[in-house]
């Protein structure tokens, strides 16, 4: 019987996992219930198996129960479970209805549900009765744990609550840490013999968890049972052993472990990881919610070693000899020994507070020789591995901020035992020598380690004056001011020795000579949109958008990156006969790693450009309504961009209604088998490479535009670039951006550089862009770099990335030019050099935003990992596989709070933390508060879509913060406490949905500093900022605030003397709240640097109001939203002599007739007119005779939504700066722009673009 109870098992167990093999693919649901249940089978069934041996039946008390006492035998209930299998392997292959198959399943399964919980209590009682020595089989123990585990990682738990959540997570981390645990000390030659009480405790507790793990997941209901979530923390307390007799069995197998000797091979590596892996689980764990401050201390300082260690001795193991590795060892056993004590908070007192730092000691030791032996093997993984890049901005910088620190009370007291003076000089003359040695660094090997060893100590200074103003405890035997001191002195004999040589001279003209510096003062790059080749591509797609089928067709363009697929798209997709074809058109870049959600809001957003607020809170399957409600009976064409499979098209291919009207979707894609070929009426189109000759009209275009003729140092060149770029746009566009930033004579020594490389296009554009790279000044390569700490195809909007750059330290002072303007010069100068580009212009001569391709992307994010300047954790890494340095300047965490939980984020010299969580819909929660204890020196910090409620206070620990964006939700308010952080220069405010309007506390004023305050709210957005006014008289001003979105009026306030406190404000957006009958004057003349200014009314009703402004002289760009004021009232606006954008939208005004008298528009350069009920917009008659007047300097005229639009000027037919007038949804002016078309033509002026949609 019992032989055959085994076999039962074995058998059913291979059956089971046949069957989960040869799962059909169901959708993705169903697929992941189904398999989730035959899992949990598989975990009973493995627990069952120690029992097999023995005919056990379970004991009942109940009559009935007596009746049907076949069933209580164990192997009967195997059985049972075997006989279905064969049906479920027959039945769910051939399923038509997947959910019919699950649900039949789920009933089977249903039936064993009150045996199978009752044997595993079964089981339970059997394991705590057993003798601590029992024989307990590691190998089945270690198989149904992983089990158990597998069961647990997937749990389903997304309707659940988070606490409930975070207790199975918890069951997990725990569990995993015994199962590394033992398996480790397995590793190291330790007997199951000497194990024991180990493993009986172990099993007890394994056994526990599957029950309550089982009952959770199959009973029905939101969250498990309250007495299952309470079992759950009981067990929690219990897992890790307190028992006298298995405390014992570690540490004996811990001493075992530590006396062998035997070497492992790469079969056994995963162990050592995953114990590495659970061990700091574990300790940071202890870490958070220890309360011990002296225990606390010890252990941050083990859990930074340990990670040091990891990274190295886990990554590179084979390196280090048996000798370094023994002591790792050592830490790994003490780090057993004295965690699992602590995880019970028994700690309690000085005895073994004492205990402990004496075995802290030891182990610090111990990682101090490993980190020498590690710094001497691995140079590029020493702990202090400060950034590459931009090494004399960062000192500059450091000069800067040390000046100001010593000059404030905080740093003064703070730094007072020290000799920060001397430092200060001693780093000045450090300056001067990097200035002279500047142009050689990457030349000469003996200046590149002089330059390296002065921005080390540089940045070693910094951490160490900023962990002294923070309170922060230093190991001053590895680093101090007097320590430091002594190694500038050396530095510097051996800095004057090398500047001093004679050879140093002659190299520096050579490179001089090859190298620019940073761009000219008010240098504009051309950006210009040649697009090359791909005639007969165009053609064909643009005839097969416009005619075949009825039904919804796919035009799939396919190639290699940087082949030109996305720029053909846009080609065709912004043709103005495609335009005009399709009633709606939607672009909709996917990506590699894309949310469904996302996807859906850039759809609806290109369709509707002012979504209601309620549609940002809707979840994917009201948005999929959303957009198919959209598109329902018009003809359509969607572009999806950059699609890595086909589940992206099948997640959306419902919102895509099929009217039989001839709705089409682009789909652009790196592989052929994405687009389902029943939805293709053609062939992909697989983009060719540029001929010789289109790749050399490219090139020619992008340095000459509008030129014929090439200089002869570029046609001297011609044969060489072209044969270099491979037909590759992207290579080509690249290598014309590097030419374009240096002298022409210098171009044929540069191609020939590149053009000898025998090498792919995709090798060969990876070449370019190293060339165009070390082109780079340093403090550019910094900015360029910084592209690499988002996720991909991030739209960075550019306010907000200059706002970071100067945070970060990048951009030069640069008087008179303000920081914003400096940092705007560089991105125009990333631009002019095709290494980013423009997604969004602004209305004339700027960016909104930008982006880089996928290959620059990649390359910036292996290139800032390579020299330590930042590093990205994306969602779809492998947690085991991240190592986040103690010494990291930048880290992006791109996934959602629970991984970044598990990261374990130690690194107290962080200097930016991003957490971007992009494309996962709804803002999320997560107590970040014992981070802030951590990351004390931290400059940048995004938090915006993290949820903090309430305030943490420990936000107030970080007073060297300098940019600060957080998600405003609930009842969270901005504290009065903020003033603790002296140096913030940018705060962003992003307005969850269940936010409105913010105040400020009185002590904004005290924030000096402040360049930038915003508050983003993407549904609503009018809410804003209320600033204090009881105190103004006393308040400070904020002279150095640059920007400001959204400030709140009142016009019966004294809104003069509010703006007054905003004297050098350049950017201005406001919301005025304004009562009807009452007549109003907002006088804003006082803002003599403002330049954009954008005015809102606050919506109440949609009254006429009585409002005069008075606007400041210095305005550029103005935007006006829901006044209603009269036509009568642009006589304020019209003769603004600065004025070049003009923005007119949503009931600014009110009247159907415009009739422009004596405002002139002097220099109004761009002008749109939105959904106004204007009917008749005309030039008064007393200039009818005259020369044309208004608007002289018009260039473009956007006409949106104004229904009843019938008439405008004629006068604009005589404008010879008028280049284009889009018109959209305003069917009734058509004759009238004719005539424009047409007397523009008689006056000679042929390039007037009218495009109507």
């Amino acid at each position: 019987m019992a032989s055959t109870s085994v076999t039962c098992i074995s058998s059913i167990l291979d059956d089971l996992q046949a069957l989960e093999n040869d799962c059909p693919e169901f959708p993705d649901g169903q697929q992941k219930y189904l398999k989730r249940m035959l899992r949990y089978l598989r975990t009973f069934l493995l627990c069952a198996r120690k029992y097999s041996n023995d005919d056990v039946q379970l004991p009942f008390d109940n009559k009935m129960n007596q009746a049907d006492n076949h069933y209580a035998s164990l192997e009967a209930l195997a059985v049972r479970i075997g006989d279905a299998i064969p049906k479920w392997a027959k039945e769910i292959p051939s399923s038509d209805q997947p959910w019919d198959a699950v649900h039949d399943l789920e009933k089977d399964i249903k039936s064993f549900e009150q045996e199978i919980c009752e044997w595993y209590a079964f089981f339970l009682g059997s394991s705590s009765q057993q003798s601590t020595n029992s024989v307990v089989r590691q190998d089945d123990l270690m198989e149904f744990m992983d089990s158990l585990l597998e069961n647990l990682v997937n749990y389903w738990s997304w309707m659940w609550p988070a606490h409930e959540v975070g207790l199975i997570k918890a069951l997990e981390e725990k569990l995993a840490f015994m199962k590394n645990f033992i398996r480790f000390i397995k590793l190291y030659g330790v007997e199951n013999t000497e194990l024991g009480p180990l493993l009986v405790h172990t099993e007890a507790v394994a056994i526990n968890a599957a029950r309550l793990s089982y009952k959770c997941q199959f009973k029905k209901g939101f969250g498990p049972p309250k007495d299952v979530e309470e079992s759950i923390s009981e067990l929690l307390q219990k897992i890790v052993p307190v028992e006298p007799q298995v405390l014992e069995t570690c540490i004996q197998a811990l001493t075992a472990s530590k006396l062998s000797r035997q070497s492992y091979g790469d079969a056994e590596e995963h162990l050592l990881r995953d114990f590495f892996n659970s061990l700091s689980c574990n300790l940071w764990e202890t870490l958070k919610h220890g309360t011990c401050p002296v225990i606390l201390q010890q252990l941050q300082m083990f859990y930074e070693g340990l990670n040091s260690l990891r990274t190295i001795l886990v990554d590179k193991p084979k390196m280090f000899d048996e000798k370094v590795r023994d002591p790792t060892r050592v830490v790994n056993c003490y780090g057993g020994d004295f965690i699992s004590p602590l995880s019970l908070n028994a700690i309690k007192d000085a005895i073994q507070a004492k205990d402990m730092d004496l075995v802290c000691s030891e182990l610090l030791g111990i990682i101090k020789l490993i980190d020498a032996k590690i710094t001497e093997k691995c140079p590029e993984s020493s702990s202090f591995n400060f950034p590459k890049t931009n090494g004399l901005g960062f000192v500059d910088s450091l000069l800067e901020k040390m000046m100001d620190v010593t000059s404030s009370e905080a740093g003064s007291i703070a730094l007072i035992d020290h000799p920060i003076q001397k430092v200060l000089e001693e780093l000045d003359c450090l300056r001067s020598l990097l200035r002279k040695i500047v142009e050689l660094h990457n030349e000469d090997e003996d200046v590149q380690a002089i330059w390296n060893r002065i921005v080390g100590v540089a940045y070693r200074i910094e951490f160490l004056i900023d962990s002294l103003i923070t309170g922060n405890i230093l190991d001053s035997s590895s680093m101090s001011i007097h320590s430091i001191l002594e190694e500038m002195n050396i530095i510097k004999a051996a800095a004057l020795k090398i500047c001093d040589s004679e050879r140093l001279g002659g190299k520096v003209k050579e490179v001089t000579k090859r190298f620019n510096h940073m761009p000219q003062e008010g240098s504009k790059p051309i950006v210009n949109d040649v697009v090359v080749g791909f005639e007969d591509e165009t053609a064909s797609i643009i005839n097969q958008l416009r005619n075949g089928s009825r039904q919804v067709r796919i035009v799939s363009i396919v190639g290699m990156p940087g082949c030109g697929k996305t720029t053909l798209a846009r080609k065709v997709y912004n043709d103005s006969s495609v335009k005009s074809h399709f009633y709606e058109r939607a672009w909709c870049t996917v990506s590699q790693i894309y949310q469904k959600r996302n996807l859906l809001l850039q759809i609806l957003t290109c369709i509707e450009s002012k979504l209601p607020e309620d549609v940002f809170k809707m979840g994917e399957e009201d948005l999929a309504l959303q957009v198919k409600r959209h598109l329902l009976k018009n003809r359509y064409l969607i572009v999806l961009d950059d699609v890595w499979d086909i589940d992206a098209w099948n997640g959306l291919e419902a919102s895509f209604p099929d009217d039989g009207n001839g709705s089409r979707v682009i789909l652009t894609s790196r592989l052929r088998g994405v687009a389902p070929q029943d939805k293709l009426d053609h062939e992909p189109y697989s983009l060719p490479q540029l001929t010789p000759n289109e790749t050399w009209d490219l090139l020619k275009g992008k340095l000459y535009p509008g030129q014929d003729l090439a200089p002869p140092e570029l046609c001297e060149i011609r044969q060489q670039v072209v044969e270099m770029c491979q037909g590759l746009p992207l290579t080509v566009v690249i290598l014309a951006g590097i030419l374009s930033r240096m002298d022409r004579y210098g171009w044929k020594e540069a191609v020939e550089g590149l053009s000898s490389r025998n090498v792919s296009s995709t090798e060969q554009c990876t070449a370019t862009l190293e060339l165009s790279y070390k082109h780079l000044p340093d403090t550019l390569k910094a900015c360029f770099l910084y592209f690499g700490g988002f996720p991909e195809d991030h739209e960075h909007n550019t306010k907000r990335l200059i706002s970071l750059w100067v945070a970060e330290g990048f951009v030069q002072k640069n008087q008179p030019k303000r920081l914003e303007d400096v940092a705007n010069d560089y991105l125009m100068e990333l631009i002019g050099r095709s290494l980013v580009t423009v997604s969004k212009p602004r209305s004339i001569d700027g960016v909104k935003a930008c982006r880089i391709h996928d290959l620059l992307y990649e390359f910036c994010v292996t290139k800032a990992k390579e020299e330590n300047f930042s590093r990205l954790v994306r969602r779809d890494d492998k947690l085991s596989d991240i190592n986040v340095p103690c010494y990291l300047r930048r880290l992006c965490i791109d996934s959602n709070p629970e991984h970044f939980d598990k990261l374990g984020l130690f690194a107290p010299a962080i200097r930016r933390l991003l957490f971007l969580s992009s494309g996962m819909g709804n803002e999320v929660y997560f107590d970040f508060r014992f981070i802030f204890h951590i990351i004390k020196l931290v400059t940048v910090l995004d938090l915006s879509q993290i949820g903090l409620d309430p305030f943490p206070r420990e936000l107030e620990l970080l007073v060297h913060l300098r940019y600060l964006a957080i998600l405003g939700q609930g009842k969270l308010d901005l504290p009065p406490s903020i003033c603790n952080l002296p140096n913030l220069e940018t705060l962003i405010w992003r307005n969850s949905s269940f936010h409105c309007s913010v105040s400020l506390p009185d002590t904004i004023w005290n924030l000096k500093k402040l360049r930038h305050l915003e508050l983003i709210s993407e549904g609503h957005k009018y809410y804003c900022f209320f600033f204090p006014s009881d105190n103004l008289d006393n308040s400070s001003q904020l002279r150095d605030l640059d920007f400001l979105a959204c400030l709140s009026l009142d016009p019966e306030e004294n809104i003069s003397k509010l703006l007054r406190k905003f004297p050098n404000i350049r950017k201005l957006r406001c919301s005025v709240n304004l009562k009807p009958d009452v007549e109003h004057h907002v006088a804003m003349d006082c803002l003599s640097q403002l330049e954009s200014l954008s005015l809102s009314r606050v919506l109440y009703g949609y009254q006429q109001f009585h409002i005069d402004f008075q606007f400041p002289l210095s305005i550029k760009r103005l935007t006006l939203t829901y006044f209603g004021m009269p036509w009568r009232k642009m006589a304020a606006i019209g003769n603004l002599p600065n004025l070049e954008v003009l923005k007119l939208l949503e009931e600014a005004f009110e009247g159907e007739i415009w009739e422009m008298e004596a405002e002139k528009f002097p220099n109004v350069r761009f002008l749109k007119l939105a959904s106004l009920n204007i009917v008749k917009w005309t030039a008064s008659s007393e200039y009818e005779y005259e020369d044309q007047d208004y608007f002289p300097r018009l260039q473009k005229l956007v006409l949106e939504s104004c229904d009843a639009l019938q008439e405008i000027p004629s006068c604009l037919g005589n404008s010879s700066t008028l280049e284009i007038i889009e018109v959209s949804k305003c069917p009734n002016c058509t004759s009238s722009l004719e005539e424009i078309q047409e007397e523009q033509r008689s006056n000679g002026y042929t390039d007037l673009k009218i495009l109507i949609s």
